[in-house]
């Protein structure tokens, strides 16, 4: 019996999951099963219901006696950057919470060395004083342990205090990873992890509810995340006192570790799901998502997470560390995106009570139990017909668009024949990019490709294999594109294929060719005939200009065009949905898109891949792109590579922290995930923006082996030893044999 099979038989017997399963889901790259279990678990425990909470986040100061190695948010006295607020401060921070209608104020910081415990007491109080619906969670069991030597007390005692004045419940930082051989080595002056979990069940042995939390992504192995939980499991058992567990993933911003990578969303997504499986007794396991990010964290949601945390304002600590989700969120968004997720939204409070909101949108009502067992047989008849490998037709398509499962999707989608073939590999482009409105001097461009592709060599190891050139970057997002003379773009192309032989050499601008063929006064194929005459290899949609204007007809006429040119091509399929509110994206359109073209492509041919994208001004999330890259796949049968382009996902995070000179491409961390929904490629990467070693470093974190892609023999691929293993690369799971 296989590892997910004996887990999936565990679960169903109502058995606890050993150390040494989760170790080996941990080592697992299937992530699409662990991912469906747990959120079988997490539906058996919650149903649909997502959690979060309105709330504030007030760190009172950075100025801290400790110098953990990993802390970027932690300052000295006197130094550049230390703050520390007022108690009136705090009150005025709490009030403006309690007017935008939260429940929780949430008070963690640093350990001011000239702060007494009495000054803890009193800014407790006077926020409790002056709001007293609001719940106080504050104090880690760091700053506990602080107070409790400050005041010469127990940390009993300090929390039967703190409680008399207000204190409602702890937070779970300072968790970090128990494991000693760790925990000595990135933040050897904090509590021990003994410390950490008696003063957590010493407060809930006082009544008091607490979370808990791990630290991961950092030096830490896999065998010590799961000796992290099980201690946490242990104290769970004996006291039922924790709320939820929060797995954190590491910030690398201003360590003094080296790290210089944010985690993987497949490791995040792994992590949360095996937390779900592993951790029996917690009843809610929470996506962060001001360090996860607002799309890992919407897909986790699918992966055993039954709660988002919630609208937090002015979160400092991981901002400061590189964090790069924001610092707020509102709570009509929250709502958003759970609904798009296909979850229903639960406003709660501190302890997980419902809150009800006079305000509150009706919640949509449920279909009738013979609706809902119908539409469950025709989901069941989709899917075995999937499953037997035959071809879909619309409605079938549609009916999982609709209701299939994203985890379903994913395991039918991987097993189409197409996919069956790539034995656990996944590619990229590595480019160099001109845009041709820019172009003044052939000369000088291939000077600018020269220097550009040296540069990539020298920093990155890696040499590029294409050059891509744009008909249709507007020189403003309100410009129109630019009329274009063919005199350049030839000379441009034929210097290219002579100056870059080795490189494959590609047009951006489907409908750029259609209209520089007007403007010219040529047909198309005149066009694409000299245009293959100067050593053009392929054309490919523009990412700058949508194609959702152009029929099917057209769009279908267009590439046949080229194909008979002897061009190869790729066709952008885009996703619609509306930029507001919660509603479906437009799946028809979508579909019937991917089957005209599935229609005109013989298996090998000229059509080498479909790229799947948002259309622009839609509010298209990764829980829903994801969702698109799997029907892709079932629909598109013939067409070999379903492209998810990095660098053109729709995603809900921005690309950098505050204060930070790392950054990350926000798609970095769903790229690697599309690989296993039906994804074969990652398309181009123009190194000039994006790493190469980054991307390929997320295919590996993904189990899979990366290659180059290269399209000069329709297609083919070559595998390219500069990527070859990373040994410093931590947290990648086993490659599938």
């Amino acid at each position: 019996m296989d590892l997910l099979s004996s887990v999936a038989q565990t679960i169903a017997k109502g058995e606890r999951l050993s150390d040494e399963a989760a170790l080996a889901l941990f080592e697992s790259s299937d992530l699409i099963e662990i991912g469906r279990l747990a959120d079988q678990v997490n539906r058996v425990r919650n149903g649909d219901r997502v959690f979060y909470n309105v709330n504030r986040h007030i760190n009172p100061t950075n100025i801290c006696a400790l110098s953990c190695k990993f802390c970027a948010y932690s300052r000295k006295p006197g130094e550049d950057g230390a703050y520390a607020y007022s108690i009136d401060e705090m009150v005025v921070k709490a009030g403006e919470a309690v007017e935008q209608g939260a429940t929780e104020v949430h008070m963690v910081g640093g350990l001011h060395p000239r702060w007494k415990f009495e000054h803890y007491k009193d800014m407790v109080q006077a926020v409790k004083t002056a709001y007293p619906q609001i719940h106080i969670k504050a104090f880690t069991a760091v700053e506990l342990d602080w107070l409790a030597r400050k005041a010469r007390k127990t940390i009993a005692e300090v929390l039967v205090e703190l409680q008399g004045v207000g204190l409602g419940s702890l937070p779970g930082g300072g968790a970090e990873i128990f494991h000693p051989e760790i925990r000595d080595a990135i933040c050897d002056t904090k509590v021990s992890a003994e410390q950490w979990i008696d003063t957590h069940r010493t407060a809930h042995k006082l009544g008091m509810h607490s979370n808990c939390t791990m630290l991961y992504g950092h030096i830490e192995k896999y065998h010590h995340r799961v000796d992290h939980m099980r201690r946490l499991r242990q104290l769970q058992d004996e006291t039922g006192g924790f709320n939820a567990f929060i797995p954190l993933s590491f910030q690398p911003f201003q360590n003094e570790m080296g790290i210089d990578r944010y985690t993987f969303g497949y490791d995040d997504l792994k992590t949360l799901a095996i937390a779900r499986l592993y951790l029996d007794n917690f009843r809610h396991v929470k996506a962060y998502w001001v360090m996860l990010g607002q799309d890992i964290a919407q897909l986790a949601l699918q992966f055993g997470a039954n709660d988002l945390d919630g609208t937090v304002i002015e979160e400092k600590i991981s901002r400061m560390a590189g964090g790069r989700a924001g610092m707020a969120m509102g709570r009509s968004y929250i709502e958003q995106i759970i609904t798009k997720a296909k979850r229903t939204p639960v406003e709660r409070d501190t302890l997980y009570n419902p809150v009800s909101r006079p305000d509150a949108s009706p919640r949509s009502e449920r279909i009738s139990p013979n609706a809902e067992q119908s539409q469950a047989v025709l989901l069941r008849e989709a899917m075995n017909k999937a499953d037997c490998g035959h071809k879909l037709q619309l409605d079938e398509l549609l009916n999982l668009a609709h209701h299939g499962s994203l985890h379903e999707l994913g395991r039918l989608a991987n097993q189409v024949p197409e996919r069956q073939n790539d034995g656990g590999e996944a590619s990229c482009m590595p480019i160099l990019s001109l845009n041709l409105n820019n172009i003044t001097s052939v000369a000088a461009a291939i000077d600018t490709l020269s220097t550009a592709g040296k540069a990539c060599a020298a920093k990155y190891q890696v040499e590029p294999v294409g050059i891509t050139i744009d008909l249709a970057t507007p020189a403003s997002p309100q410009a129109s594109p630019a009329e274009h003379d063919l005199g350049l773009l030839l000379e441009l192309v034929f210097a290219c294929r002579h100056s870059f032989p080795a490189l494959d050499l590609s047009l951006l601008g489907v409908k750029g060719v259609w209209r520089m063929a007007q403007n010219e006064h040529v047909t198309v194929t005149e066009l694409l005939t000299c245009l293959k005459q100067a050593g053009l290899s392929r054309i490919d949609s523009s990412p700058h200009e949508s194609e959702t204007d152009l029929t099917q007809k057209e769009i279908i006429q267009l590439h046949r065009q080229m194909h008979a040119a002897g061009l190869c091509s790729t066709a952008k399929v885009e996703l619609s949905a509306p930029m507001h509110g919660s509603g479906e994206p437009q799946w028809e359109a979508f579909l019937k898109r991917i089957m005209a073209f599935a229609e005109m492509a013989p298996v090998g041919g000229p059509l080498l891949a479909l790229s799947i994208e948002a259309s622009p001004g839609s509010f298209v999330t990764t829980s829903e792109y994801l969702r698109a890259v799997a029907l892709a796949r079932l629909a598109a049968h013939g067409i070999e590579a379903i492209i998810a382009p990095l660098a053109r996902m729709p995603t809900l995070s921005p690309a950098s922290g505050l204060g930070t000179a790392l950054s990350q491409h926000p798609a970095e961390k769903i790229a690697s995930l599309c690989l296993h929904y039906g994804a074969s490629d990652l398309g181009a990467i123009d190194v000039e923006k994006l790493s190469p070693i980054a991307v390929i470093d997320q295919i590996r974190a993904a189990g899979l082996r990366p290659l180059v892609q290269a399209t000069r023999e329709l297609g083919g691929r070559q595998e390219s030893q500069p990527f070859a293993v990373n040994p410093d690369l931590r947290h990648v799971p086993r490659l599938k044999v």
